[in-house]
């Protein structure tokens, strides 16, 4: 039997994501064909959250901002609370499924030919200032004001340092984003 623990070892961020990335490509064939539920229910259970807003444009080329949150392995878990005050038996290490896992967010710029409902993702690009720190959990909030930039909150809690952690990221044309420490 397949669990979602033995899911979650076997499948990489990367992979979490080429599958987000397949949802398009496989609207021109049978996904086109279904329904939203199952266009909903064919997205991976790695993938918590998903903001999309804005425009942007470059050249004869212009769509909309995404923001992806994708759960995957960590290669190095950092300590956390929880794990310092759980007793190290198989029965607590079964209860704590989530324990070596992280969350990377990710950009992508998706456009959309003109007059057809199927997409194209023009880049997408992983937010390492976020995704370096090996945080268990992202939040995401979008604030789109003006056109060609989209402004993200990634917010998340290092359960190591006991803090709250908040990047703020600025992107405009396809692949390029500043990102900063949030303010306060």
């Amino acid at each position: 039997m397949i669990t979602i623990s033995t899911l979650r070892s076997k499948f990489s961020s990367h992979l979490a994501v080429a599958a987000l990335l397949l949802v398009p490509v496989m609207a021109g064939s049978s996904l086109a064909k279904a329904d939203s539920s199952d266009i909903a229910n064919s997205l991976p259970a790695q993938i918590p959250e998903i903001l999309t807003g804005g425009s942007w444009t470059n050249g004869s080329v212009g769509g909309v901002y995404r923001a992806v949150v994708v759960l995957s392995k960590s290669s190095e878990q950092k300590p956390d609370l929880l794990s310092k005050t759980i007793s190290k038996t198989p029965a607590a290490e079964k209860a704590q499924p989530s324990a070596k896992r992280k969350a990377e967010v990710f950009i992508q710029w998706i456009s959309y030919e003109n007059g057809k409902a199927s997409a194209k993702i023009v880049k997408s690009v992983s937010i390492r200032e976020f995704n370096e720190k090996q945080l268990r959990h992202a939040f995401l909030a979008m604030d789109t004001l003006k056109d060609n930039e989209m402004t993200l909150l990634v917010t998340s809690y290092d359960e190591g340092t006991d803090k709250d952690i908040s990047v703020s990221v600025k992107a405009t044309t396809p692949g390029n984003y500043e990102a900063s420490k949030a303010p306060k």
